[in-house]
């Protein structure tokens, strides 16, 4: 078990030089570590002797940095007892994991224009297979026994074919195929998280992710992000520090829209592999590239060899949020575990599905990928036409892929916000649902625009009338 001195010997080996005096160093790595979670609310820290002798100092730089914490109010000190952090290191135990993943899923009443929730109308093809399904996949629509609880074979052989024209050398003995990407993420945080270690992840992400970092006893560790995404520098310091189990990464990061470009990705894999890290990469909407830009899978890049990456995808965003059909792609042993654990848990998603999955995959995944990015950039540019239109002062970036504005409205309490955009008919799911790391969601909310053009001009005329 590393303790608390040993996570702060590696992030004060890897500061960086000319940051200030060494007590102010000291002091901000304490704070790094319990901003990203690493360090929790009521931590014990070992005492200005011990502490100074572990990292070899002096103990009047320890003392400084405790009373600059102290000062800060990071730093709680009883008389007769050990220092230990304090309130602004609270953690996020005001929220479970079930009440984040709530505030991104449709109400009980339709609303008028539902934007909590970032899945997709149906693409013209699923309409048509739903509407004749025996003539789509060629056959009668239930036959046998209806189980493919390990996997169609017709499917796993497309799942391999779509991830090799991505760049990843697949083999059908490496892919699991599970009931959408969720069930993938969960299964993959499980397996391979332990309850002494933290799960690295974007200090904003997916509210599903917590879910499964709670089921594995583990806990998430925020890597820091700016105005443009990961700040991959000091992520890489803090993999280094804490050596998560896990280290789960998006491609068009959910709810920002950002990307780690592959240069950069290239660092993080080279970082995780030295710390015995597995890298999740969910690539759940990396083929949504807004700017035109592919991005390769991380199993792909140059660095991910020796590297240990878990890649996720599946069809939801894509084709239909109601297609719950995705895959994993992994080592052999590990995909074989997580097949016969998927198949325990439910006996495998529905054979009907799959093949349906599978002719989408074979033979209407390009031109299906197309309409639906010609579709969302119609609809994102009517979204920020009508922002412009109603004079909002929300601030937002224009995302590199994804289906989502991440807008902070200036002044506002996210969760108030989201509740006054219910009771008007258009909820949306505020930032508090996806932080790890208190305040990185306030004032914050998540707007997706795969609705047409039409009805995210009517959802943001109401939120800038009554919810505002």
């Amino acid at each position: 078990m590393r303790t608390t001195a040993d996570q702060l010997r590696d992030v004060l080996d890897h500061w960086q030089s000319g940051t200030g005096p060494l007590y102010s160093q000291l002091a901000d790595a304490i704070v790094s570590l319990a901003e990203a979670g690493s360090l929790d609310h009521g931590t014990r820290l070992p005492s200005e002797r011990a502490l100074a002798e572990a990292l070899h100092l002096s103990r009047n730089t320890v003392t400084a940095a405790y009373q600059r914490l102290r000062d800060d109010e990071w730093l709680e000190v009883r008389p007769g007892a050990a220092p230990t952090l304090g309130a602004r290191a609270r953690g996020l135990d005001g929220m479970s994991y079930q009440d984040r993943f709530a505030k991104i899923l449709p109400g009980s009443r339709a609303p008028l224009v539902g934007l909590s929730s970032a899945c997709p109308p149906p693409a013209p093809v699923v309409s048509q297979a739903f509407s004749d399904p025996a003539l789509m996949i060629d056959g009668a629509v239930a036959s046998g026994t209806g189980y493919a609880a390990l996997g169609d074979p017709d499917l796993v052989r497309a799942i391999v074919e779509h991830l090799r024209s991505r760049g990843i050398a697949a083999r059908p003995d490496e892919i699991v195929v599970t009931s959408g990407g969720q069930q993938a993420l969960w299964l993959a945080v499980t397996a391979l998280a332990g309850p002494s270690c933290p799960v690295a992840m974007e200090a904003v992400a997916y509210p599903g992710v917590f879910d499964a970092i709670g089921s594995a006893g583990s806990r998430p560790l925020a890597l820091p992000m700016g105005s443009d995404g990961l700040d991959v520098a000091a992520s890489v310091k803090l993999i280094r520090a804490a050596r998560p189990d896990v280290a789960y990464l998006t491609t068009f990061q959910n709810p920002t829209g950002t990307v780690v470009e592959p240069e950069a990705a290239e660092r993080l894999l080279a970082a995780a592999h030295a710390a015995g890290t597995t890298v999740i990469d969910d690539r759940i909407t990396a083929d949504l590239a807004l700017d035109g830009v592919p991005r390769p899978p991380l199993a792909a890049l140059p660095g991910a060899r020796g590297a240990s990456v878990v890649t996720i995808g599946g069809l939801s965003k894509v084709f239909w949020g109601g297609m719950r059909i995705g895959w994993l792609h992994s080592n052999a042993t590990l995909a074989a575990q997580l097949r016969n654990r998927k198949a325990a848990m439910d006996l495998g998603s529905p054979a009907f599905m799959q093949q349906l999955a599978t002719r989408f995959l074979t033979e209407h995944y390009e031109e299906t990928l197309a309409w639906r990015l010609e579709s969302m950039r119609e609809s994102l540019a009517a979204t920020v036409d009508a922002i412009v239109e109603h004079g909002l002062d929300w601030e937002f970036r224009n995302p590199d892929g994804g289906p989502s504005l991440w807008v902070r409205v200036p002044g506002s309490n996210a969760e108030r916000f989201a509740a006054r955009a219910s009771d008007a008919g258009v909820p949306v799911a505020p930032g508090t649902a996806f932080e790890v790391i208190p305040g990185a969601g306030a004032q914050h909310f998540r707007l997706p625009f795969y609705l047409p053009p039409e009805d995210m001009r009517l959802g943001v005329k109401v939120l800038a009338e009554r919810a505002a």
